[in-house]
């Protein structure tokens, strides 16, 4: 009978503590994702992948962060487990029947052992393949399709050595129509095709995609030697092999290799730093499943107040110390100050120390400092007064319409929703500084900036978490009150609860335009002072200067120019061409230089060139410059554009932009669908709130952790569709308009279809 109550006491202890670890996985691994799932509905759109690819890339991302989240949970799980149990006075319970803290320790290293196996079999084997194989498919999937969608009169530069141009796409067919290709994959050869009519055409069986263009003109000649070698050629089919599957070597970085290849590795190369802590780091994050399952059972025994939450709160701070611990110290390795094996293991090793000291003194039942519970009272020694106790006091206008109710309703969806927005934008920034470790590493910059691109996108990720946590707060306060029956007394007082919706509406209203407010003033700075913190880490090239020239330019009267570099300090382009045709879409006129300079708004010098021209498609005369000027209609100012990132505008500088593209004759599409979404992405705080409220009467009182999954699902749903729609509103498979606020109208119908099912 007594082997019978341990083995209850086991199941009931490990119950308590799944639960709360499936939501903390289910949470951390969707804080990790949230960004993939916009960038993955982009990518079925925008670049045409099957949902079948679409999967793959998901299947091959999961390994990498379960390795992450499965300890974060397993804290998650042990604290928030018996958290609860404490509240409920059930671990009294047991101490009061002999059961010793020793005994609750035996179902927890049994969880937390089945966590370190998968963790380990994770990160030593599945995560590092899956790693891999993701950026070999990504790199697939980048080019091999997206060339389906692209629109006319824009170059195309995706594939390696190709420059693509079409005018127009024939109704009927689909075919394109007047196509340009410009290629240098012969190296020194430099080709020019011109062709009436074209498609694309991608091969299933072998992966291959093709350019089929009919009575296409193939224009050959080498660089060094342009008269001699000039060959003209005509095909009734030419296909072009454009294949994006081009055939590299993908080299392993050291966390993409497999535990035997890590060990083969580290034997050729002993002292290789990076192969060191890679090999330790293997060991060491999954046996801090361990470490965290005695330090959840010590903080969980003392926690007297606050439940599942506050072991939620809690173990993210532990978390955090965690991963402060950890990355110190691999930036103390990689200056050489500690080896790697005792630098990687720093973190593990100061919690083993706190944990068990922990376990210690809950073991011998002396006082911990209690979180999340009420000072004693001092009402039983009038000489001893209550320590002073710092007390968060939220203002509230109080007009006198405003009822009492709604001051307590918007109360604890604001203490809620601070809360869980914290927690939230913790998670991001560890995340934030995990994932670029490596980087920082391989790249030898200082940590110091990794914590300054967290800052900077730190507004960029309030853009998401404020509707989320927006979500959260809503569907627990509404849900804490039906549990506490206060929702049936409200009702009762004759109050219906759309009545007790109010402040929340209020609250999702003040959202919106403060994300509004941050999106318009705040995040294009931060976005781009975050974005130049990540060029440094990553040591590449700062976008913009890529940026402010157009290489390839469509001027007036079919005329194309384009050119390798430009100087932006003295306007000196290089290796630049210009081609006229006719209405045939026939080479009239090429002109190459080596170098060209303004000398006027609309004269162009030229150097060590040449000029040929075209009768009926063919050679006709050729002449070689070493200095010549050219008249250039479009003028100077046509061959310069502003930096076209849209993150780092507002509203008004995107119009601005979109204006001035127009005059340039250039596609405005994506920025004018991106110009709706600003307009409608800081709605999505009030959607949230709308979409809660039903949800929250709904579901009545079935806990804090019931209320969580709603929300990380509603949330997984949101996004994704959001993501989805703006992409086709980019590609113009859809009106801008439309594809900014059809999510929006989506989740608003549902909301008004859910309302009439509630009994208000």
């Amino acid at each position: 009978m007594i082997s019978a109550m341990w083995k209850s006491l086991d199941r009931y202890i490990l119950k308590e503590i799944a639960s709360p670890f499936a939501i903390g996985l289910t949470v951390y691994t969707f804080t990790l994702l949230i960004n993939n799932i916009m960038l993955l509905s982009h990518t079925l759109v925008a670049k045409a992948a099957s949902t079948a690819t679409i999967l793959t890339i998901l299947l091959y991302l999961l390994p990498d962060l379960l390795a992450f989240t499965i300890p974060m949970s397993t804290l998650m799980g042990v604290l928030a487990g018996f958290s609860r149990m404490s509240s409920d006075s059930e671990t009294i319970a047991l101490k009061t029947m002999g059961i010793h803290n020793r005994r609750l320790l035996r179902p927890v290293m049994l969880f937390c052992l089945s966590t370190w196996l998968l963790s380990s079999l994770l990160i030593m084997f599945l995560a590092p393949e899956a790693n891999f194989r993701l950026n070999r498919l990504l790199t697939r999937v980048s080019v091999s399709r997206a060339v389906s969608t692209i629109k006319p009169r824009t170059f195309y530069r995706e594939f390696p050595f190709i420059t693509l141009y079409f005018s127009n796409i024939d109704s009927a067919s689909g075919a394109w129509e007047n196509v340009f290709l410009y290629s240098l994959k012969s190296g020194d050869t430099d080709s020019v095709i011109l062709s009436p009519s074209g498609r694309f055409v991608h091969s299933q069986q072998d992966d291959k995609s093709f350019l089929l263009l009919r009575d296409a003109r193939v224009h050959n000649f080498k660089r060094d030697k342009p008269e001699e070698t000039y060959s003209l050629t005509h095909y009734n089919l030419l296909k072009e092999d454009v294949s994006s599957r081009v055939e590299m070597k993908f080299a392993r970085k050291s966390h993409q290799l497999v535990f035997p290849e890590l060990l083969e590795r580290k034997q050729q190369k002993p002292d290789d730093i990076l192969l060191g802590m890679e090999f330790h780091n293997k060991f060491a994050l999954p046996f801090s499943c361990i470490i965290f399952g005695v330090l959840g059972l010590s903080l969980g025994l003392s926690t007297q107040k606050g439940g599942k939450i506050s072991g939620f709160i809690i173990s993210l701070l532990i978390i955090f110390i965690y991963y402060t611990i950890s990355t110190t110290a691999r930036s103390l390795i990689l200056k050489e100050s500690l080896p790697p094996g005792l630098g990687m293991w720093t973190a593990n090793i100061f919690l083993v120390v706190i944990g068990l000291l922990l376990f210690r003194l809950t073991s011998r039942e002396r006082a911990l400092p209690r979180i999340f519970s009420r000072k004693p009272s001092a009402a039983g020694n009038p000489r001893k007064k209550t320590a002073p106790v710092m007390v968060l006091k939220i203002p509230f206008a109080r007009p006198r319409l405003l009822k009492r109710i709604d001051h307590y309703v918007s109360r604890r969806i604001l203490l809620t929703f601070l809360m869980t927005y914290v927690s939230l934008m913790l998670v991001f920034f560890i995340i934030g500084i995990v994932e670029l470790i490596d980087d920082v590493v391989d790249n030898g910059i200082p940590f110091h900036y990794t914590l300054k691109y967290v800052i900077y996108n730190a507004p960029s990720v309030s853009a998401f978490t404020i509707p989320v946590s927006l979500l959260t707060a809503v569907l627990l306060s509404y849900s804490w009150m039906s549990k506490n029956n206060e929702i049936t007394a409200v009702q009762i007082s004759g109050t219906s609860l759309h009545r007790l919706a109010l402040p929340a509406v209020w609250i999702g209203v003040f959202f919106s335009l403060a994300a509004f407010a941050i999106q318009e003033r705040v995040t294009p700075g931060a976005n781009q002072q975050a974005e130049e913190t990540l060029n440094i880490i990553h040591k590449r090239d700062m976008p913009t200067q890529k940026e402010r020239e157009k290489n390839w330019i469509e001027g007036r009267n079919n005329t194309f120019y384009f050119y390798n570099h430009m100087n932006q300090r003295t306007r000196v382009a290089h290796q630049f061409n210009m081609l006229k045709l006719d209405a045939d879409f026939r080479m009239l006129e090429r002109v190459f230089a080596r170098k060209a300079a303004w000398t006027g708004t609309n004269q162009l010098r030229l150097e060590d060139g040449f000029r040929r021209r075209f009768q009926d498609g063919s050679p006709s005369t050729f002449s070689a410059f070493t200095k010549t000027e050219l008249p250039v209609p479009e003028g100077r100012d046509f061959f310069f554009q502003k930096v076209a990132y849209t993150r780092h505008m507002n509203i008004r500088e995107l119009k601005n932009y979109i204006r001035y593209l127009k005059d340039n004759r250039s596609d405005t599409q994506r920025f004018v669908a991106e110009l709706f979404q600003k307009y409608a992405f800081p709605l999505s705080s009030l959607i949230m709130v709308l979409i809660a409220i039903p949800f929250s009467f709904m579901m009545g009182s079935k806990g804090t952790l019931y209320g969580i999954g709603i929300a990380v699902g509603i949330s997984m749903i949101f996004w994704g569709i959001t993501g989805m729609f703006n992409s086709l509103g980019t590609a113009a498979l859809l009106s801008p308009a439309l594809s900014a606020f059809a999510p929006l109208i989506l989740f608003a119908a549902l909301t008004v279809g859910m309302f009439l099912q509630v009994r208000t």
